[in-house]
């Protein structure tokens, strides 16, 4: 049996697909072989032991460029003869590729066009669930049980970076590439400020190799007043999740590395701003099922946590206010009122100076 996933989204959507991997293995045994198709750069955060070839699809600039490379990479999908494609990308290419690989069962999510209704052989419908049962629905359509839900992610084995880290501290990403689900700057220092006064514990700060974080943790760390540990940029996916699996919590936004430190089973306090918590909330691996069903704002508890502002509009689904990359519900929260129940989360976890 040979089955190719196909998700052409971000690094936390892909990672989010890895519960596939033991339920198609379990189901057709160890000699399945599974690939995967996805963006490049999105891939390194996956887990391989299950896994065969995963290609890369590259946007190479120039149009003949990039026309040449797809059309490569399409008859080299076709080549593989595939049994089964599952399609967890709701748009158009994902689609193309899926029936271009003369797959007889296609599983996947179909996207608007008139064109692509006859796509899929299976047809994934939208429901008000997580990322993760819905990945697992294109299994469910084909009859094939669930036995686990648990997300698995790669780890480093070691790294040279972390020879001086401290034994106990808290990792913190305040950063997305959706700058309306990041805080203010301002915030974030604060954050780092209270955990450091409060707990006597020194915060470590990630950030990707791109120029706006590298800005904003530029400006967290001239706002702070405890020195954090700073890693801007210069670890691999895997270093970060290594990184992660050494610290006591993990403070951070609506992002692949909330989703990474939850696979870790760290505990993780995450805010969200127009984001639906329900779709997308870090997952307990410890739990099938999800406990944060509620989508209208608040602090979700478990153990990980959500905090999101309880506002009328939230959440609203939108990349920001009006559409506008800023988001009202992050940027004007109430700090002391999210302060609180940083506390409320902490505490359990940490030795509070101040008691």
């Amino acid at each position: 049996m040979k089955v190719l996933i196909i998700i052409l989204n971000k690094i936390g959507d892909v990672l989010l697909t890895s519960p596939l991997f033991p339920n198609l293995k379990a189901h057709f045994g160890e000699n399945c072989q599974i690939d995967m198709l996805v963006n490049a750069g999105t891939e390194g955060l996956l887990d391989t032991t299950l896994l065969g070839t995963i290609y890369l699809l590259k946007r190479p600039k120039g149009i003949f460029v990039g026309l040449k490379s797809d059309i490569a990479l399409l008859f080299t999908l076709r080549e593989q003869k595939y049994d089964i494609v599952l399609g967890l990308t709701g748009g158009e290419r994902a689609a193309f590729a899926a029936f271009f690989t003369g797959a007889k069962v296609r599983v996947g999510i179909t996207p608007h066009s008139f064109w692509t209704k006859h796509i899929y052989t299976h047809k994934i419908s939208h429901k008000p669930q997580h990322i993760i049962e819905s990945n697992l629905d294109a299994l469910r359509l084909l009859q094939i049980p669930i036995l686990s839900k648990c997300v698995c992610v790669k780890v480093a084995k070691d790294s040279k970076a972390f020879k001086n880290l401290p034994k106990e501290f808290v990792h913190c990403h305040f950063f997305s590439d959706w700058l309306f689900k990041c805080l203010e700057d301002s915030f974030c220092a604060q954050i780092v400020d209270f955990i450091a006064q409060t707990y006597q514990i020194p915060c470590v700060l990630t950030a990707a190799p791109n120029a706006n974080e590298m800005q904003k943790i530029q400006t967290i760390q001239i706002l702070t007043q405890s020195n954090p540990i700073i890693f801007a940029g210069n670890l691999s996916l895997e270093e970060v999740a290594l990184l992660n699996t050494k610290a006591k919590a993990f403070i951070g936004v609506d992002t692949s590395i909330m989703h990474l430190s939850a696979a870790n089973g760290i505990p993780t306090f995450a805010f969200f701003g127009p984001s639906f918590a329900q779709l997308w909330h870090p997952w307990d691996n410890t739990l099938q099922d999800s406990i944060f069903k509620n989508q209208k704002g608040g602090i979700q508890i478990g153990k990980h946590r959500i905090y999101q502002e309880k506002m009328p509009c939230v959440p609203c689904g939108n990349a920001g206010c009006n559409n506008t990359q800023k988001s009202d519900c992050l940027l004007k929260l109430d700090t002391k009122k999210a302060l609180n129940a940083l506390h409320e989360f902490l505490s359990p976890l940490l030795k509070d100076s101040k008691t």
